[in-house]
């Protein structure tokens, strides 16, 4: 499944079951996730947003920007800046910076071509949580239980 497809009512039902086992190992209202986008794109503001509705706290990271036109965005060339004032430099632990407080959350999520396997992997920190499913006119069941790594 590419990003810009849109998702199906089957990869809504799957972020439910996610959530669902999620809610089992890591208490809402307790617990923040950072989600890292990993593909497919849409399938992670869709787990996101079913978190946030259980109670979690989502701190959501944007990929990265890279090109000419992201390094040049905001700046117009023949710009007078003023001096820099004197400010004594900050220390290098103060001036780096600081890790978001909560847990890494990727996901992965794949269908199979023909469409009747699908399967989410979710890394959870440095756990790793899957299933798979199979589906059938529609209609999704998990094809056996979640599988958990430490």
């Amino acid at each position: 499944m590419k990003a810009d497809q849109p998702l199906s009512p089957l990869d809504e039902k799957i972020a439910s079951d996610a959530v669902t086992q999620l809610t089992r190992l890591y208490p809402p209202a307790r617990t923040q996730f950072n989600v890292v986008p990993s593909a497919p794109a849409g399938f992670g503001a869709l787990l996101a947003d079913k978190l946030r509705a259980k109670g979690y706290a989502i701190a959501e990271s944007a990929p990265a920007k890279t090109g000419l036109r992201s390094l040049l965005a905001g700046e117009s060339f023949g710009d007078v800046y003023p001096p820099k004032p004197a400010i004594a430099p900050m220390p290098p632990a103060a001036s780096a910076p600081q890790p978001v407080p909560g847990i890494a959350l990727r996901y992965a999520l794949d269908h199979s071509r023909t469409g009747d396997f699908s399967r989410i992997t979710l890394k959870v920190g440095n756990s790793l949580l899957a299933r798979a499913y199979v589906s059938d006119n529609g209609t999704l069941a998990p094809a056996g239980a979640w599988t958990f790594r430490e």
